[in-house]
């Protein structure tokens, strides 16, 4: 019995492609939308019960100012990953502008909780690189 060779897959037959970065752009997005809702709770925390943080630790200013701070942060960073989500080149640009302000504020905030602000530090950075590397290939 003689077998018919089979002709290699076409891009039909695996499906329709995915931009390059598309998996990073979603990282982005998911963390952005997660750190939002974070930022809110720490917030809210700050405000209500101080307990939670050492106030005497922080480099700038005083936990209810750091409460607000990270609130509107944290609403900013919601809205900001649903513009993402839609693909709007404001929503990239904002993106990478929030990361970017969150990584300050992190390394501001590095003396209350240290270990917390060295990991969102280089998430933000991930999130900066993969919307500044993938901007151009999303075809907004």
């Amino acid at each position: 019995m003689r077998t018919e060779p089979h002709a290699p897959p076409t891009r039909a037959d695996v499906g329709p492609e995915r931009p390059r970065g598309e998996g990073w752009v979603m990282f982005a997005i998911v963390y952005l939308g997660i750190v939002g809702v974070l930022n809110i709770i720490y917030g809210i925390a700050a405000l209500e019960n101080k307990q939670y943080f050492n106030e005497g630790d922080l480099l700038w200013s005083s936990l209810r100012t750091w409460g607000w701070v990270a609130i509107v942060l944290g609403a900013c960073q919601i809205l900001v990953a649903g513009l993402i989500r839609a693909r709007t080149v404001l929503g990239a640009m904002l993106g990478i502008t929030l990361a970017s302000f969150a990584f300050i504020a992190s390394f501001l905030a590095i003396g209350a909780y240290p270990v917390w602000s060295v990991i969102a530090m280089v998430m933000e950075a991930f999130v900066i690189w993969a919307l500044a590397v993938n901007i151009v290939d999303r075809a907004y």
